[in-house]
């Protein structure tokens, strides 16, 4: 392994344990609402709405959080970050209102995990890693959010049945407190600037540098590519949100124990470690745009599929094996995109900007997910809006220009 290779191993290997836990807790969050309906006054709207909150919030604060790099040092972001969720799944005990679950679930926990988020990771670590190797690198430190999922999703259950949810929340909070060590480690490695960035993109930022994050603003979203990952990542956010916060209300409406629950949501974690891995690797030799386009026509497929099939264990295995493979798959080919069309200085911010528009259809993919089950008795009709959104994302995708030369 050459020096090159040295200057972001380490950084990513900290990167890539520190979003486990952040992200893991918030894709994991889904199993609490069960527990909480059924424990409290609050219906599945109510806690529907908390939850869709928490989504608007989490991506409302990536970009902050970019901004918030140029001005304080990575770790105080992180360890901060840390404060918020610990606070907010300790308040849980109290939260037995909407209001209470909205300041704990809907800002305090969220913002938590957008304070550890992979924009403000990836962005912290970008300059020592060669433009070549940056999908592979989202690639894997975006798994790392994946094998959260897959690790505490068993253990929050087991917590849930044995000591209720507060108890998993207590458990959570402890986890949090584990992940402040890689932080400081990751903040505490030298970060070593590669030679291909020095003779590219930071060079740009000498001479640019004084347009500001206002001009560079205006100019992005000139790019009609540009906007077009915004619209692909609010399809994703939609479908994304829903599984994570509905799913166990999906497999539960049949009757299913907490521990196929349980099952079904550790492979999707799993599986969502392979498949953001395998899209790192096939970045480099397949274009990113068709990457994006595959991944939602087989969200697509996968939705028609299963809306005629029964609805057995195994199918719900095959469900979260396949939904696993492209749940958090976008990202990498995403973000090496977006990095193709700004300057590496504001990548954090205008990422985050994308991640802003992929929580406001994470949004709506929790609240209406709830508001469309207490209606209807059924989430039939949520299916069907995911797998729409799913078929534009592709179309969208596949138009985009992305070797950042359409920039006006």
């Amino acid at each position: 392994m050459n020096n090159k290779d040295n200057g972001f191993l380490k950084p990513t290997i900290f990167a890539t344990a520190t979003l486990l836990v952040s992200t893991g807790i918030r894709n994991t969050i889904g199993l609490f609402v069960s527990p909480i309906v059924e424990n409290t006054i609050m219906s599945l709207t109510d806690v529907s709405m908390a939850m869709a909150i928490g989504q608007f919030t989490f991506g409302l604060f990536q970009p902050l959080g970019g901004i918030l790099t140029t001005k304080y040092r990575t770790f105080t972001i992180l360890f901060s970050g840390a404060v918020c969720l610990i606070i907010g799944l300790l308040g849980i005990k109290i939260a037995n209102t909407t209001l209470l679950l909205i300041i704990c679930f809907g800002l305090l926990t969220p913002a938590g995990a957008a304070a550890s988020s992979f924009p403000i990771l990836i962005g912290h670590i970008s300059k020592a890693v060669p433009n070549g190797k940056r999908t592979i690198v989202s690639g894997l430190i975006n798994a790392g959010g994946s094998a959260g999922q897959f690790i505490l999703a068993p253990l929050i259950q087991i917590c849930i049945n044995n000591y209720g949810y507060y108890g998993a929340c207590i458990f959570l909070a402890c986890a949090v407190v584990l992940s402040i060590i890689p932080s400081w480690f990751l903040c505490r490695t030298k970060i070593t600037v590669t030679s291909e960035e020095v003779t590219t993109s930071n060079i740009s930022d000498t001479i640019l540098d004084n347009d500001g994050i206002r001009k560079e603003l205006i100019s992005v979203f000139k790019i009609p590519s540009y906007l077009f990952l915004h619209f692909g990542f609010f399809a994703c956010g939609f479908h994304v949100a829903f599984l994570a916060t509905h799913l166990p209300g999906e497999i539960g409406f049949y009757k299913y124990s907490g521990s196929v629950i349980a099952l079904c949501f550790s492979i999707l974690g799993i599986c969502n470690i392979a498949g953001c891995v395998l899209v790192g690797i096939l970045g480099k030799y397949i274009k990113l745009k068709n990457i994006l386009t595959g991944l939602y026509t087989i969200r697509l497929f996968l939705i028609g599929i299963y809306l005629i099939v029964p609805k057995t264990i195994i199918v719900f295995i095959i469900f979260s094996i396949v939904a696993g493979f492209t749940f958090g798959a976008t990202v990498p080919p995403t973000g090496d995109i977006t990095a193709r069309f700004v300057r590496e200085k504001y990548f954090s911010t205008l990422f985050g900007m994308i991640f802003v528009t992929h929580q406001i259809g994470s949004f709506f993919g929790a609240w209406v997910g709830g508001m469309v089950m207490d209606v209807t008795g059924s989430f039939f009709f949520m299916w069907v809006i995911d797998a729409s959104l799913s078929l534009l994302a592709a179309i969208i995708s596949f138009k985009i220009k992305e070797n950042g030369q359409n920039r006006v």
